[in-house]
């Protein structure tokens, strides 16, 4: 009976907080209504030895209801009820997590001036704290239109208030977004984009694919490391002003 349980149930109510014999029997609870212990374990499979310490402890919880007697019968607490008690708990325990973590703001006597990030949510989630804090420019290079294409909201904002530079290797690819762009020049398109794609470091072949600069002293470059995507942030204004001088000779010399 119970292989035919949707599988994925059990993985979300492992994500809300509940053991994985918690998920079963409140399953068991609500698909059997009005129910035994014993019932509850032939319908699950949660151990016989187990069964009763997981039902005291979804008592506890408040996820259900017991009748005592000759058996004692149980029953679910409605499931909207159940989800909402863990939702505002969940929200209440972030928010007073976040409060606990932002008044650990040691003073450090010195913070690395570069940070390394690994996952695709970390990289947009640096990328959008980046452009939140540009005041007066904002260099961008990509190959990929997935970046762009995931801050249009972003970036048009800050075309209003500051000089904007949006640089990409192929116009076409990114003809949906409304930006104005530079594309590599014809002449410099493949010499370019070759040197971009063909960086190979201690055996591992580096593609670039995101590049930005704000005010000259803040930048993050985004690129494929084999089939990893990683990024490096670099906040040292010197690095960071030669990288924006590069740019605008690039610029100026009509590569871009």
């Amino acid at each position: 009976m119970f292989s035919q349980i949707n599988s994925q149930l059990i993985s979300n109510l492992e994500r809300l907080g509940l053991s994985e014999n918690e998920a079963k029997a409140y399953i068991g609870l609500v698909s059997l209504r009005e129910t035994t212990a014993r019932e509850i374990h032939e319908f699950t499979n949660v151990p016989r030895a187990k069964i009763y310490e997981v039902l005291k402890v979804l008592a506890k919880k408040g996820y259900l209801e017991v009748r005592q007697g000759s058996p004692t019968y149980y029953r679910a607490v409605d499931p909207e009820q159940v989800i909402g008690k863990i939702k505002d708990e969940f929200l209440n325990c972030a928010i007073e997590t976040l409060s606990q973590l932002n008044k650990l703001n040691y003073e450090l006597p010195k913070t690395s001036p570069v940070w390394y990030i690994q996952s695709d949510w970390g990289i947009k989630n640096r990328i959008r704290e980046i452009i939140a804090g540009v005041r007066e420019e904002l260099i961008v290079f990509s190959s990929s239109p997935e970046f762009l294409q995931a801050l249009e909201p972003e970036i048009q904002e800050l075309e209003k208030t500051c000089n904007l530079t949006l640089i990409v290797d192929e116009l076409d690819r990114f003809s949906s977004l409304p930006f104005e762009f530079r594309e590599t020049k014809k002449e410099f398109k493949n010499e370019f984009t070759d040197f971009l794609n063909n960086i190979v470091i201690d055996g591992i072949q580096y593609n670039e694919e995101f590049f930005m600069i704000a005010d000259g002293k803040k930048s993050i470059t985004v690129h494929r490391a084999g089939d990893k995507r990683e990024a490096v942030v670099i906040k040292l204004p010197i690095i960071c002003y030669l990288q924006k001088m590069i740019c605008n000779r690039m610029i100026k010399s009509g590569i871009f």
